[in-house]
């Protein structure tokens, strides 16, 4: 093929058709020709490329562009097409000629959309990178939890993982593995006891290792699928995070990502699957573009929306569930940067997921600004490994051709025209992929509909019932936690309601259970622990607020509290909490000689609270009566400071708004203010009645 020398959009164009080898096609620019083909026939190559073949054909213009590419699998047609329908050969040609006379311009266009290189990306060492980010951060996510385990579900936890599948045996009558499996996913049905957590963690910890090594990448990713799924499925409230269903499903998607291969090379990565990447895309333009979309559409109790009208950086620094060191830094900064940050933030979310589907220069930006904000969110809060997931799926983003070739060096035996043996594995490979990319657009249509319509009652909207298929594709997606709806903080919350636990032996002189994460002491500065997560003061976090919100009805105040106390001096189990354990005997004898209707309303009213609280709140009577008993593996997740405890008589939980200190009040050592809330202080005996 023969082409102009001097014209740099031809220059352009000729690397991309040289990236194409298998086509065994020489090109040479014309003013080179002569030298090389002293014979080659005399013609006007500065107006079009000619293409020569051995056999003495010769074809000009899009004609020569289609023939070149007639034994491609996958635009090979075109040549076929252009012979035999003539409309289509003179548009051809028509659309060859008009970008043939508008070089320079096209020229630019490619400058702008890909750079200085035109050749195809491929995506070798992000992909090798990206293998190695996923394993380290999964890592994390199993040492965190592992230092755990014992005091969140272990036997003697809050919540013991044998008691909740007991539980859920015995009520739902789960009499085969099918359903027991369809109910809840988890390989601890067959491992039980503290043995069948540690028997999991060690096989999580062992196949990140392997990930992070290149043994067997996709059969690693299923096994720590299966490993966490398993946790996840029986530590409700603990696992009950966006980021856990994040690396759900980023480690799912990773399955088909990985190149099934027995052990990778060192520095060298299989070029990916196609679909298996463009899913890695797809789930990042889901996960930034719904945080962005719920921003809009999500509206407080009292109808405000903080996102939209610039002011949610006002407090979100102090009110979210573990701010940094620096996050009170950023707070006192003036309100121009904070609502200047909100844009960037906006733009980030809504607009530069759609440059993943652009070509190289796009890609890069969005992945530059991805990177950005979760740099910056990590500096500024403590949310596990979140952003790091966040990060390495926006590394896929870099193609070989962005990398520097001071970088390259390093990875070895890079060769973008690797071709892939075809194995029997491939169409396996890619049935599977093609199966999971259908699931994931009738799932993401579904969240993203549910995301724009938010959560304001409008009357005049048509409700709409999903279709079979859509209902069907959500079910499947629930059970296996792994296509999910994603978007942080809908709702700014206003005030920080901080629970502050004590005990004491007298009721006189009291002793504050102190954490090793959360806000308690004012002059104890907020701690910065990424990638770690602390589950058990992130759950206090949740809990405060959910008792500022009932706070304010008195009745349902009052019926927590009692709430609390039986929890903490019975042992009542979740399957056998009922009406009766609340009341004493002549409470329930008033209550029946009530008014019928009266009691029906009465006893209703009740339920509904009881059911609230064991909904939202049973693992915290749970917690309380761990801190009774003095147990020491839920005494291991609070501070070292209070695990040395004789036997309290009494626990008191009380209410305080925290907020960040002025800063003269930092002058003085103190990071925080509090004020305290008197509705919400009450004292739970421990002595035996």
């Amino acid at each position: 093929m023969v082409w102009d020398g001097d014209c740099g959009f031809c220059k352009l164009c000729a690397d991309r058709f040289s990236y194409y080898k298998c086509q065994s096609v020489e090109l040479i620019p014309y003013q080179s020709l002569y030298k090389i083909y002293p014979d080659a026939p005399k013609k006007d190559f500065s107006k079009s490329v000619f293409l020569f073949t051995p056999r003495g054909n010769i074809y000009k213009g899009a004609e020569a562009v289609f023939r070149f590419f007639s034994e491609s699998p996958w635009i090979g047609w075109t040549f076929k097409l252009y012979q035999k329908s003539k409309l289509f050969s003179v548009l051809s040609e028509w659309g060859y000629r008009f970008v043939a006379d508008h070089r320079k311009q096209f020229s630019w266009l490619v400058n702008l959309f890909w750079g200085k290189s035109f050749i195809p990306s491929t995506f070798q060492i992000s992909g090798w990178i990206y293998a190695r980010a996923l394993a380290v951060t999964v890592l994390f996510a199993f040492i965190s939890l592992w230092s755990q385990a014992l005091g969140l579900i272990g036997s003697e936890g809050i919540i013991p993982f044998q008691e909740h599948l007991n539980y859920y045996q015995d009520n739902f009558l789960l009499e085969n593995n099918f359903s027991k499996w369809f109910l809840k996913p988890t390989l601890l049905w067959f491992v039980k006891g503290d043995l069948g957590l540690d028997i999991l963690f060690f096989f999580g910890v062992i196949a990140s290792l392997f990930l992070f090594f290149g043994f067997i990448p996709h059969v690693c990713s299923l096994v720590i699928w299966f490993c966490y799924l398993s946790f996840v499925v029986v530590s409700r409230p603990f696992l009950n995070f966006q980021w856990d269903l994040l690396l759900l499903e980023v480690v799912l998607v990773s399955f088909l990502f990985f190149p099934w291969v027995t052990k990778e090379k060192v520095g060298y990565f299989q070029q990916s699957n196609s679909i298996g990447r463009w899913l890695v895309w797809l789930l990042l333009f889901k996960l930034m573009f719904e945080s962005g979309v719920v921003k809009f559409t999500y509206f407080g109790a009292d109808g405000s929306n903080h996102w939209i009208d610039l002011s949610a950086l006002n407090f979100h620094f102090w009110t979210q569930p573990i701010p940094t060191k620096f996050s009170w830094y950023f707070h006192w900064l003036p309100n121009w940067f904070h609502k200047t940050s909100l844009v960037i933030t906006y733009l980030v979310e809504l607009i530069l997921p759609f440059f993943i589907f652009f070509p190289r220069r796009f890609r890069n930006i969005s992945c530059a600004g991805i990177i950005f904000l979760q740099v910056m969110i990590m500096i500024t809060g403590n949310y596990g490994f979140f952003n790091l997931l966040t990060i390495g799926l926006s590394l896929t983003l870099i193609d070989d051709q962005t990398i520097p070739v001071v970088l390259k060096k390093y990875f070895k035996k890079l060769n973008s025209n690797i071709r892939v043996k075809k194995k029997r594995y491939l169409l396996i490979k890619n049935f599977l992929c093609f199966s999971y990319l259908i699931m994931f657009f009738i799932t993401g249509i579904f969240y993203l509909k549910l995301d724009f319509k938010g959560n304001r009652n409008d009357k005049l909207s048509r409700k709409t019932e999903p279709s079979f298929l859509t209902d069907s594709a959500v079910q499947a997606a629930q059970v296996s936690r792994s296509m999910n709806s994603y978007g942080l903080f809908r709702v700014m919350t206003h005030n920080r309601p901080e629970i502050i636990i004590s005990y004491s032996t007298d009721r006189q002189n009291w002793n504050t259970y102190h954490f090793s994460y959360k806000p308690d002491e004012l002059n104890k500065a907020p701690s910065f622990f990424l990638p770690h997560m602390p589950r058990l003061d992130w759950q206090l976090w949740f809990e405060g607020l959910y008792i500022e919100r009932i706070m304010k009805s008195p009745t349902s105040l009052e019926l927590y509290k009692r709430f609390l106390e039986v929890m903490v001096n019975t042992d009542v189990k979740l399957g056998n909490i009922n009406l009766e354990n609340f009341f004493t005997k002549t409470e329930l004898l008033e209550i029946n000689n009530l008014d019928k209707n009266y009691r029906e309303l009465y006893i209703k009213n009740c339920q509904f609270y009881l059911n609230n609280y064991i909904d939202h709140s049973y693992w915290f009577g749970m917690f309380l009566r761990g801190l009774k008993k003095g147990n020491s593996d839920i005494l291991s997740l609070i501070s070292e400071d209070t695990i040395e405890i004789n036997n309290p008589n009494w626990l008191r939980v009380e209410l305080y708004y925290y907020n960040f200190s002025n800063p003269d009040e930092k002058e003085k050592g103190d990071w925080w203010s509090r004020e305290k809330i008197k509705e919400v202080s009450f004292d739970i005996s421990l002595k035996d009645k």
